[in-house]
Order: C-alpha cells, then sequence, then structure tokens
C-alpha cells in the first residue's frame, strides 16, 4: 500500500508528557508499538517541555517589557522545535528512523495575528511526502506559518489545534490527545475530587466549556474537529505509556453529563453605553478571541477566558472597553451545550464550584483524582537559557484534563 492510502494516526502529547529527558524515551517506544503494519503512518504533535514556554516568555520580557507579538512568536516556537528534535533523536535511539517537521514544513498556513494565529489553509502534501519516506513524523505543535512566511503561534495550549487540523488534512477521522488527567471531568477535580469522568462530550459541550475558562481542550482544536468530524480522544499520557486500559473521553461522541467550570482568572471588561455587545463579540471572535457576554448588576460585561491577552486587541478593533477587576466567573454547561453563566468575587469561586456541583451530583465516594494534577515543571524547562531548578514543592496545577 502506497503512503498515501496507508492508515494515519495521529497523536498528541503535552508539555506535561515531557518532565524528564527519558519520557522522550517512553513516549517514542509507545508511538513504535503503535506500528502494528508495515503500512500504518503515525504524525506526532508535540508541545514544549512543561515550563519552558513559560520561561521563554519571562526571559524575553525581561528584555522588552513592551515584547512585540511578533517577536513574541519566534521565541515561544522554540520550546516545540526543541521537544520535536528530541523526540526525533528517542525514535531513532529506538529504531525508528523519522523525520520532524516545523512550521516552515508543516503546511499550515494563517493569517498574520501573531500570539494568536487563525488557520486559514491545511496543506497535507507536506506530510504526504514525509511519510513517503517515513512511518512516523514528527510535528511541532501550535505553530503556523503567515503571509510574510514567518511563524506565528496560535494560541496558548494550540498544540491540541494542530493536532486536530493534521487529523482533518489527512483524513485521519480522530485524534488522540495525550495529558495528565485520565479524560475530561464534571467539573476540576482538584477543586471536587469527587468529580465524574465523563466517557463521551458533544463538540458543542466541550467547545463551551473550554470558552467558560475550562483547561480541557483549545477551544480552537473543538472547533475545527466538529467542522471537519475529527473524534478527538482524552486520555492520561502516563497510563498509555504503561500499557494500562483506560476509557479516557470521547469527544464528538455524544453527550456527557452537565459540567461546571469556574475561571478565577477570567478577564471582564465593560463597554460604553450604546456599544453592541453582540457585533464586539464577533468581531474578536474575527481576530481569534473568545469572548462571552455575562450579566452583572444590569450591565453586560465582556469576559474572556484566563490566557487572552485582548487588551490589544480592544485597542485596535477600536473598542473603548474598560477593564473590571475582582470576580470571577461560574458556568454551567449542559449536556446539550447550552450554558448560564454568572460572576462571583474572585476569591469564592472555588467554593462557588463545589456548591453547585454537589447539588448536581451530590457527594458520592469516588476516586481522588487530585494526584493526577501536579504538573511540575521539567528541569530541563531551561535548556535554551540556563540551569533551571524548580523552587521545593512547586507545582502547576491544570483543571479538567489539559497539558
Amino acid at each position: 500500500m502506497s503512503a498515501d492510502t496507508s492508515p494515519v494516526k495521529v497523536l498528541k502529547f503535552g508539555g506535561s508528557s515531557f518532565i524528564d529527558l527519558t519520557d522522550y524515551t517512553s513516549v517514542a517506544a509507545y508511538v513504535t508499538g503503535m506500528l502494528t503494519s508495515a503500512d500504518t503512518r503515525i504524525a506526532v504533535v508535540v508541545s514544549g517541555m512543561s515550563g519552558s514556554t513559560g520561561r521563554l516568555l519571562e526571559a524575553a520580557l525581561s528584555i522588552d517589557p513592551n515584547l512585540q507579538p511578533q517577536v513574541q512568536d519566534q521565541v515561544l516556537s522554540t520550546a516545540e522545535m526543541v521537544s520535536a528534535s528530541f523526540l526525533r533523536a528517542a525514535l531513532n535511539a529506538a529504531g525508528c528512523p523519522s523525520t520532524d517537521l516545523w512550521a516552515p514544513q508543516a503546511g499550515i498556513r494563517s493569517d498574520n495575528a501573531a500570539t494568536q494565529a487563525r488557520i486559514v489553509s491545511i496543506d497535507p502534501g507536506p506530510l504526504r511526502e514525509a511519510f513517503a519516506e517515513h512511518r512516523v513524523v514528527v510535528v511541532a505543535g501550535g505553530q503556523a506559518m503567515d503571509d510574510d512566511n514567518r511563524i506565528t503561534m496560535l494560541g496558548r495550549n494550540s498544540s491540541d489545534l494542530t493536532a486536530v487540523a493534521l487529523a482533518a488534512g489527512l483524513s485521519a477521522g480522530q485524534c488522540d490527545i495525550f495529558g495528565d488527567t485520565p479524560g475530561i471531568f464534571t467539573t476540576d477535580p482538584h477543586v471536587v475530587p469527587s468529580a465524574r469522568l465523563m466517557p463521551q462530550l458533544t463538540y458543542r459541550q466541550c467547545r463551551e466549556m473550554s470558552e467558560s475558562g475550562a483547561k480541557v481542550l483549545h477551544w480552537g482544536a473543538v472547533r475545527y474537529a466538529q467542522e471537519h468530524g475529527v473524534v478527538i480522544r482524552c486520555r492520561r499520557a502516563s497510563e498509555a505509556l504503561a500499557g494500562e486500559a483506560a476509557t479516557g473521553t470521547s469527544v464528538g461522541a455524544g453527550p456527557g453529563g452537565t459540567a461546571v467550570v469556574g475561571d478565577a482568572r477570567i478577564r471582564l471588561y465593560r463597554l460604553p453605553p450604546g456599544d453592541d455587545v453582540s457585533e464586539a463579540v464577533l468581531a474578536l471572535r474575527d481576530v481569534n478571541l473568545v469572548a462571552r457576554p455575562v450579566d452583572h448588576d444590569g450591565t453586560t460585561l465582556l469576559a474572556f477566558p484566563a490566557g487572552q491577552e485582548p487588551a490589544r486587541s480592544l485597542a485596535e478593533l477600536g473598542l473603548d472597553a474598560e477593564p473590571v477587576d475582582g470576580f470571577g466567573m461560574v458556568s454551567v454547561v449542559a449536556p446539550d451545550g447550552t450554558a448560564t453563566r454568572r460572576l462571583v468575587a474572585r476569591e469564592d469561586v472555588d467554593s462557588t464550584v463545589r456548591s453547585v456541583h454537589e447539588d448536581l451530583y451530590g457527594t458520592p465516594d469516588a476516586v481522588d483524582h487530585t494526584g493526577a494534577l501536579s504538573k511540575p515543571r521539567s528541569q530541563y524547562s531551561g535548556l535554551l537559557l540556563g540551569p533551571s531548578a524548580p523552587a521545593a514543592g512547586a507545582r502547576e496545577f491544570t483543571t479538567a484534563g489539559r497539558e
């Protein structure tokens, strides 16, 4: 069978899969174990090592506090490039010669909106050419090329989007996302240890959760998957690498349970009286920003989930928006994807989530998933900058099934 017609599998490994350098060897062993026939081809999308993009951004901002968005993209993209090269090296050491593709070679084109670029086209040709010579192709996640042939980043945690886009371009039909939790839960299990794992979700529900601030999947990845019929499977990387059976969560397979999402880091803005909030939401979406209208004291505010930096885009769009501080947002997302949202004091977000979740599900005995959420920064995250050692006990936490 030719490479053009051979079955293609698309996998994505997040930054938490790469804490130690030996983790690249473990992932390489897993990938080679999936080569069950001579015709199988595997595209592996990787994020940078845990903590690496954060350290690079800190370093760049220390040089220029007014860092240009285009420069930021060039700097941060190196984290994924290094990770892709390391996995290629591990695959070669495992007896599986492969190749790695960065933005210039991967065939993903974007607009010119640095730091939050939007995919405009996918050319699967470069990957198919690579598959003609290699059974495994490693792709640096989260990046594309703009009209000026410069690297753009597709947003925070956008390696998910890269993987889904490649699955669509290669007609794979499915994309496996490997992270640090078993799947997607009814709420953040670090806040509610009795949160329930949802074996399946609709695209709309997952997208609403993501756009409400849940760190489940990149919202653009879910939207792209829905538009192109790609089923996303979320699994815990450590279980897969250890050969353990796991159900995970399939997005696009069907409805799940009602979810409760808390976001204490929401960014809120008030538009001047008379401005059309709906028009503002659409204009912001055109520049790849997600804003949700939420009512507060008789006024509709724009709520931006954590991870977005809307100030520059608001100004460029001529929207004279006033920031509103001190609040977080709690959203209840039904299985059909409809959502209700309310603002609470930032310090009350977790307690409100616990109360709402208990009203929905009670407090049954359940597996405590808290330990699955600890996400240490890799001691190698500063390879491009110098020695790095995390502070004692320092951890970064995800909420419901992210990298």
